[in-house]
């Protein structure tokens, strides 16, 4: 969480800077699609290096855009960041450098959002939601032909994040968790929709529920009671996506952020960066009333309560240097998200991040209230997993934050600057030429 590295001077925006940030946006939430597609069709293998290589070349051109924002207190931070990563490396081989792109996508897309105008993000929202809807809606009525075009268990399969072995129990192409296990049921409409969990453009329907709540929290932070400003419309659509996803986690975070908005708590910095914290010290104490000694921890119940467990198990489990980042996780982390953060970031650099996240000032009362509802996000998503992290949803959640740091009077702090006009520069040598 690295909002708070920006410098509260004024924003220069170059050229096309404006739109420039709403086409990665959308590129991030699209290009897996797009290459679901290719492999399906048999054009080109595509495998995790290539996944990677379209995720680091929209972070490249983003970066190229922010370039002259980027600050001093940013450089010293990126440092000190790496030089951590690169010593605790030393002593704990499996650290991953993943959370240096996933912080990264934060910082990013952040910036680009307070390089635009909150009209570019309504924009952004509409494009972007139509298209969810679109394809959510082909997808759930023509589930044969969506499947035959997008052959989304290979591509994860050749992605290498389901195993070649695992057994296919739904008999379709569609993620691993796009249709609920024998008994389980769908939460919202079963009789309906039967077992599907629609996925869209994002193919896993656990983005689908992630982008819902980005949409929730941005109506909760920018609406108000007053004619054009009430969102009713984008609420009902934040709603029904996670209804199509049948997101569990999605309708909860929601109702937690509403609780969040109408209480007086709302703006306070405070309670932003106290949210994870106390969430993950629940879950910590959760895990020790659940001790298996001699036990791993492990996933025993694939559902809500079971996954709120084997988080708290394995948090109770390790030992100092785990937490540090300083030894490897006795358990894969990529199913909990707080274990994943705290062993490769470190429990301090993730407090010091956090904290530069909840304290740095916000601009708009919007900027505050939608700080606080990433807030709310992150400590309750982060308890089953580390999708938040993924671009392909983080984008436009950081990337609407930054424009809640712009809107209403804000706004004037940001300048457009542009190119010189090739005649003025003509002109240029001749005026000094007449001068001496």
């Amino acid at each position: 969480m690295t909002a708070g590295i920006m410098s509260a001077g004024r924003i220069q925006v170059r050229g096309g800077g404006l739109q420039a940030g709403k086409y990665l946006v959308l590129a991030g939430a699209v290009f897996n699609l797009a290459l679901c597609f290719v492999s399906t069709r048999h054009w080109l293998h595509i495998g995790n290096a290539q996944i990677a290589m379209v995720e680091i070349a929209i972070m490249a051109a983003g970066f190229y855009l922010i370039r002259h924002q980027v600050d001093r207190n940013a450089l010293w931070i990126m440092a000190v960041t790496f030089g951590f990563l690169v010593g605790a490396k030393l002593v704990n081989p499996a650290l991953s450098f993943k959370i240096v792109h996933d912080v990264g996508i934060m910082y990013i897309f952040f910036v680009l959002g307070r390089m635009t105008t909150e009209r570019v993000a309504w924009s952004t929202i509409w494009i972007l939601t139509a298209l969810v809807l679109a394809v959510g809606m082909v997808e759930l009525i023509f589930t044969d032909m969506y499947a035959s075009l997008f052959n989304i268990w290979d591509y994860y399969v050749q992605k290498g994040v389901i195993s070649s072995d695992t057994v296919n129990y739904s008999n379709t192409n569609l993620f691993l968790s796009g249709n609920r296990g024998a008994g389980a049921g769908r939460t919202f409409f079963q009789s309906i929709f039967g077992p599907h969990r629609v996925s869209s453009l994002f193919l896993e329907p656990d983005s689908l529920g992630n982008f819902s709540a980005v949409l929730f929290a941005w109506c909760l932070s920018v609406s108000r009671n007053q004619p054009g400003r009430r969102c009713v419309l984008l609420y009902g659509l934040a709603v029904l996506c996670f209804i199509l996803a049948d997101s569990r986690f999605a309708s909860g975070c929601c109702m937690l952020m509403l609780l969040m908005r109408i209480s007086p708590f709302c703006r306070v910095p405070l309670v932003a960066f106290l949210c994870p914290v106390i969430v993950a010290t629940g879950l910590t104490v959760l895990g020790s009333l659940h001790e298996l000694p001699g036990v791993l921890p492990a996933i025993i119940k694939d559902d809500l309560s079971g996954r709120l467990i084997f988080s708290g198990r394995l948090l109770d489990y390790w030992n100092i240097g785990q937490w540090f980042g300083l030894a490897p996780s006795q358990v894969y982390t990529s199913d909990t998200g707080y274990a994943y953060v705290l062993n490769n970031l470190g429990a301090i650099l993730t407090l010091f991040y956090l904290g530069v996240f909840a304290f740095h000032r916000s601009r708009t009362p919007e900027s505050a209230i939608m700080k606080t509802m990433i807030s709310v996000y992150f400590a309750t998503s982060l308890c089953i997993g580390a999708s938040v992290f993924t671009i392909k949803t983080a984008a436009l959640l950081w990337f609407l934050y930054g424009v809640t740091e712009v809107m209403g009077p804000a706004r004037q702090s940001v300048r457009p600057v542009r190119a010189a006009r090739p005649a003025a520069r003509a002109v240029l040598p001749q005026v000094a030429g007449a001068a001496v």
